[in-house]
């Protein structure tokens, strides 16, 4: 079939849940299907990066929308009924370019990743559009919303309601929809068109290692440091869990992974913290394979945490909250540690750092979880079934 991809940001390097999720889709549908694919960027996309993405397209359109653009569009976006997430992604160019590929191109299918392009296609008759909503952003933002106080609750109200009437509508107008977990399906309605298909792990890349050669008494953290939820997690740990730890381990070891750390997380790592702000780094597998234990203390978030898939699939054993663990599903005390507060979190990690056998049937399990219900390959097989469905019912009512 031919395919074309519709997304809000260019999908290399994959350094967010959205931008691995389409990566991994354009990967693995493009062995059987051609693809176009067009995507805003809000940075300059390097030739590398080009590159990585038209090795798997037939063709590639990069619309700029520069940071004050977006900017621009929020300020003027206050007074709309639409959300703020909506209203960031507003470009008359794009218009313009999927309008002349349309004309161009006989689709099969249109897949748009995420609301935020729905005004793109919201009046769209042909061809037929999958939504990957890949979460439910109202139950994203319920939990950030519960989290906050004063002023700052008044915003994620308000953005929250604009989000919760637009879902609404979204599942209502389009005839195909795809999300990540079962949470999600039923926070949107539990409809028949909403179809569950999580994310996956790449097993080549993220290949299993077993306790040989590991670091002693190291935790990490990884994910984009850049998205929210996984910042609140990290200064959330650090107050409440680190110092618990540190009085019973005093030699215990904790990095922080991953892209755009902020202020707040860079002045964790001060002398004698025990702490190790890296950024971004070239291998995230080098050092999820180093460390003992990976944690996921998250505190909001909806969705599927990559994180824990992929220390699942390297064999680092896994700690990690009910919200982070909540898009997984891994079986508690089988397939990875579950505990809440900060004397749990405390008590799970040291007593599973003191206790090599535990980290063998975590490393083992976890591997085994990720291999029998996350592979990249299952993914795309639901996703062109949902395709052909959708071709098939076009082309019967023509």
């Amino acid at each position: 079939m031919r395919i074309c991809f519709l997304t809000p940001r260019f999908p290399y390097p994959p350094l967010k849940g959205d931008t691995l999720r389409v990566y991994h889709q354009l990967r693995t549908l493009s062995r059987d299907h051609e693809i176009t694919l067009l995507s805003l960027a809000d940075a300059p996309v390097s030739h590398d990066d080009y590159a990585q993405v038209a090795a798997l397209c037939a063709r590639v359109e990069v619309v700029p929308l520069p940071r004050w653009r977006m900017l621009w569009n929020v300020g003027t976006g206050l007074a709309s009924s639409r959300p703020l997430q909506v209203q960031y992604y507003r470009s008359a160019a794009v218009h313009a370019k999927l309008a002349a590929l349309l004309a161009q191109e006989p689709f099969d299918v249109l897949h748009a990743t995420l609301i935020r392009v729905l005004p793109y296609v919201w009046k769209l008759r042909r061809p037929p559009v999958v939504v990957d909503l890949i979460d439910s952003l109202t139950l994203n933002l319920a939990d950030r919303r519960d989290q906050v106080r004063g002023p700052k609750r008044l915003g994620y109200e308000l953005e929250y309601r604009r989000v919760r009437r637009y879902e609404q509508a979204v599942v209502r107008h389009f005839p195909a929809l795809v999300v990540t977990t079962e949470a999600d399906r039923q926070d949107l309605g539990g409809g028949e068109q909403i179809t569950v298909i999580p994310n996956g792990v790449d097993l080549d890349r993220f290949a299993f290692r077993g306790p040989d050669g590991r670091d002693p008494a190291t935790l990490i953290f990884t994910g984009n440091m850049g998205y929210h939820p996984n910042e609140e997690a990290v200064i959330w740990f650090a107050a409440e869990v680190w110092p618990l730890l540190r009085a019973q381990r005093p030699g215990i070891r904790w990095q922080i992974v991953g892209a755009n750390p902020g202020e707040r997380v860079r002045v964790l790592a001060q002398p004698g913290s025990g702490i190790e702000v890296l950024g971004r780094v070239p291998d995230m597998t080098t050092y999820l394979g180093q460390a003992t234990v990976a944690i996921a203390p998250m505190r909001s978030g909806s969705g599927i945490q990559n994180k824990v898939l992929e220390a699942m699939a390297v064999g680092t054993p896994v700690v990690a909250t009910s919200i982070a663990n909540r898009g997984v599903r891994g079986a508690p005390d089988h397939d990875l540690l579950v505990a809440d507060t900060p004397a749990a979190q405390a008590a799970a990690l040291t007593g599973l750092l003191a206790d090599p056998p535990a980290q063998v049937r975590l490393s083992q399990a976890g591997r085994a979880f990720v291999e029998q219900q996350f592979r990249w390959e299952q993914h795309a097989a639901r996703l062109s079934t949902i395709y052909a469905s959708l071709a098939g019912a076009r082309v019967a009512s023509e």
